[in-house]
């Protein structure tokens, strides 16, 4: 729990960029764990119970920062593009996450490829005009192809006729 840190403490920071990077940092400096109360009731704070909170300074690739709002009793918390942890099995548990997710992702494509497939059928059939350009583009790729067997080929005719 963050409200558990001491200085000296490690602090495990994820930032979630096109590719996650992990760094690890020492705590500096806890500050006492603060009440907040939602306000999304106007301003009444009769007899609600406030979420505790703590602000951490930490020492992170030796550059100083702050990270406030967290949530005193928890081990991990999500500031969006960058995730904090006070301990290394809760961004074990994190970094789990982000790699099943994406994991899952790449596992779809297959089906998403196929979809894209079936889709370009489905077009084809119902839009004549579709599946003239279609077949135009093919038979253009396939020519090209061909033209590009047909350089390669005159190349090393070209190569022989000057080595004589």
């Amino acid at each position: 729990m963050f409200q558990s840190l001491r200085q000296g403490s490690t602090i495990y920071v994820l930032e979630k960029s096109d590719i996650p990077t992990l760094k690890m940092g020492q705590v500096l400096n806890v500050g006492q764990p603060t009440p907040v109360y939602n306000t999304q009731t106007a301003g009444i704070t009769m007899g609600l119970q406030p979420t505790m909170e703590v602000a951490i300074r930490a020492k992170v690739d030796d550059k100083e920062g702050d990270f406030s709002h967290l949530p005193a009793g928890q081990s991990v918390y999500d500031y969006g593009n960058m995730v904090v942890a006070d301990s290394r099995e809760a961004m074990l548990s994190e970094i789990d996450n982000i790699s099943r997710n994406a994991q899952q992702r790449l596992d779809s494509r297959d089906k998403d490829e196929a979809t894209v497939a079936a889709c370009r059928d489905m077009f084809k059939k119902l839009n004549p005009n579709y599946a003239k350009e279609v077949e135009r583009d093919e038979a253009i790729g396939n020519l090209n192809s061909r033209l590009d067997g047909i350089e390669t080929t005159m190349s090393q005719v070209l190569k022989l006729l000057n080595k004589k």
